[in-house]
């Protein structure tokens, strides 16, 4: 997220009087201004805009663009004013057309008949902004902003590092952009739902659902009052009255709250915000009136392993090294987490059957997801803090990492991994079995559950893009050592399906390791998921993970275990919790999840950091 360096508070105002049947579209769609004479801070000329995406466009299929509608603080001298099909983030000039611009409004109508919308794509409008070096040295711009800021308002156009594409802007709020449509196809009174959020995806019984949605008037006329509703399952509805005056084009949100009372049923449940009525009458237009999503209520859970975070890689980025170097700071975390990078298409430590998952989540490289969980508000399922990379300290990307990972590793799992290696080095044998418990929410919640196992391995020297900072170039280190790479999925990528009896599940999976992976190197990696057949964007947010562990594959012979050394005076369950424990590991570094379940040797390690070993019977 790149900021604007000048905020400059200024009047300026200017209305443009249009056609009855014209309106404007946009994140904004009256004359107002909070924030003018912004500026970045050095000389050029910046393609800005805004970005309007399928779902909010769709109200206005079969409409006509007219042109673009922008305000600043001070002429730029002539401009182009452009529209753009941005869809597939495959950018083609649909309109464009340069003129003088004033200080104000100013509007900017297109040569033609206008662009019919279809309503299936993306369009990013705005125009060329232009800052002077007179501009810099009075530290006065010429944007203009309006209201809070909100994701698709503001971008800035062109390659800033991370590729061509669109980069997002905040300081100013909403950038002072819109679209001039023809809405005479329209009905008189409509109103569409644009956003719908329920927060995170599991509530426990009695908690509360805080609903958040977002609507626009998408009718010909003003709108003064208006109903609402909304709705779980076939439950009876929740009404608010509304008295306010709705423009065309104006957004507006609801927000109402739903306790979940112990008749919730554990398992997967449906909201709906839905419109009722407008000015008094039944709506004209059902098209859009009703939005849906779906989150989980459950009453038990079970400790999580650990966190599973999914890199997707490129060798040929340089921020991949600085994302590394980030995540081996987070020491003290390691044992929740278990990180995979997954290298994009292209890349020699490529794996074909990886490829689906960069389709799905690598939306730029390097970026990344925890247990493939999304989180409410953001923009993908994957995060990524490339911004960052190149300009802070590592130790301060790591912070932003941990609290990311503590919030994920709280989140509740609902089935336990324990992984039973077994490796004959004379043939590269890798058996794994696997077991654990499962509460009756993961039938209630996931349906079928599907097990992933999969390796990884470290020192792997293949070529990486490195950023040099004394030189301030970029070079590729042919024997750069990579780190938990995915070498195989020992499983199939989308998992094979476990069966639960009386609450238990076991499987067992191999593999023959092949010559040249180093096993004294690698890491067994299982993780639990929802079974599907396939994934796609429809069911890509049902695919999180609810719990993951990792282990070596073990080397030494198991009969070595009775050599080694405990503790002189024995440590039982009871005295290893007095003590503050905080994580326990069988001896080849395998998180156990519950203790009082495991027999033999086992590992603790205190809240201070200390290690020893115990015997469980």
């Amino acid at each position: 997220m790149k900021k604007l360096l000048i905020l400059i508070a200024m009047a300026v105002t200017a209305v443009t009087v249009m056609a009855d049947t014209q309106r404007y579209v946009g994140y904004t769609v009256t004359d107002d201004i909070d924030v003018s004479g912004a500026a970045f801070g050095e000389a050029g000329t910046y393609t800005v805009g805004a970005l309007l995406s399928p779902e909010m466009l769709a109200a206005y299929e079969g409409c006509r663009v007219l042109g673009i509608r922008y305000a600043l603080s001070q002429s730029i001298g002539r401009t182009r004013a452009f529209m753009y099909d941005a869809t597939g983030n495959q950018f083609t000039e649909l309109n464009a057309q340069k003129q003088r611009t004033y200080e104000g409004w100013n509007t900017v109508f297109f040569n033609g008949d206008g662009y019919v919308i279809t309503g299936q794509e993306s369009l990013f409008f705005g125009y060329d902004y232009v800052e002077s070096e007179e501009m810099v040295a009075a530290e006065e711009g010429a944007l203009c902003g309006v209201g809070s800021e909100t994701t698709g308002a503001f971008y800035l156009y062109g390659n800033y590092g991370q590729g061509e594409g669109l980069y997002p802007i905040s300081g100013i709020g909403r950038l002072c952009v819109q679209l001039i449509v023809d809405v005479s196809s329209l009905p008189a009174k409509d109103i569409d739902l644009t956003y719908l959020d329920t927060g995170h995806k599991y509530k426990i019984s009695g908690s509360k659902v805080e609903v958040f949605s977002l609507f626009n008037n998408v009718g010909r006329d003003t709108v003064f009052t208006y109903r609402m509703g909304c709705q779980i399952d076939d439950r009876e509805p929740i009404y608010q009255e509304f008295a306010d005056t709705l423009l065309c084009g104006e957004e507006e949100k609801w927000e109402p709250t739903i306790t979940l009372t112990d008749d919730y049923l554990i398992g997967m449940h449906t909201l709906k915000v839905f419109v009722s009525e407008i000015d008094g009458q039944p709506i004209e237009n059902t098209k859009n009136d009703t939005l849906r999503a779906q989150f989980a209520v459950y009453r038990d859970a079970l400790p999580r392993h650990q966190v599973y975070v999914e890199v997707y890689s490129n060798q040929q980025s340089p921020y991949v090294p600085m994302l590394e170097k980030a995540f081996a700071q987070l020491q003290p975390e390691s044992p929740h987490m278990v990180l995979c990078n997954s290298f994009a298409y292209g890349n020699q430590l490529f794996l074909p059957e990886a490829d689906y998952l960069h389709m799905l989540y690598a939306y730029t490289y390097p970026s990344f997801t925890f247990n493939r969980a999304y989180f409410p508000g953001e923009a993908h399922i994957a995060y990524d803090i490339n911004d960052y990379l190149a300009q802070v300290p590592a130790e301060f990307i790591a912070g932003i990492l941990s609290d990311m990972l503590y919030q994920d590793f709280m989140n509740p799992a609902f089935a336990t991994i324990e992984l039973q290696p077994q490796y004959d080095p004379a043939t590269r044998q890798l058996t794994v079995n696997v077991s654990g418990e499962a509460l009756p929410e993961a039938e209630a919640i996931y349906g079928d559950m599907a097990l992933t196992v999969l390796l990884t391995e470290d020192g792997v020297k293949s070529p990486q893009a490195v950023y040099n900072e004394i030189t301030g170039r970029t070079t590729t280190q042919q024997n750069y050592l990579h780190n938990q790479v995915l070498r195989q999925f020992v499983t199939d990528p989308l998992g094979q399906n476990v069966d639960i009896a009386d609450g238990q599940y076991t499987a067992s999976v191999s593999t023959t390791l092949p010559d040249g992976w180093n096993p004294e190197q690698m890491r067994i990696v299982a993780f639990l998921t929802k079974a599907a057949t396939e994934v796609t964007d429809d069911n890509l947010l049902e695919m999180d993970i609810t719990n993951a562990n990792s282990c070596a594959i073990p080397i030494v012979n198991p009969t070595a275990i009775s050599q080694l050394e405990l503790d002189a005076d024995g440590h039982s369950l009871s005295e290893g919790r007095k003590a503050g424990l905080q994580q326990a590991y069988t001896l080849d570094g395998q998180t156990i999840g519950d203790l009082s379940r495991h027999h033999g040797i086992a590992i603790l390690r205190s809240a201070d950091g200390k290690t020893r070993k115990i015997v469980m019977q």
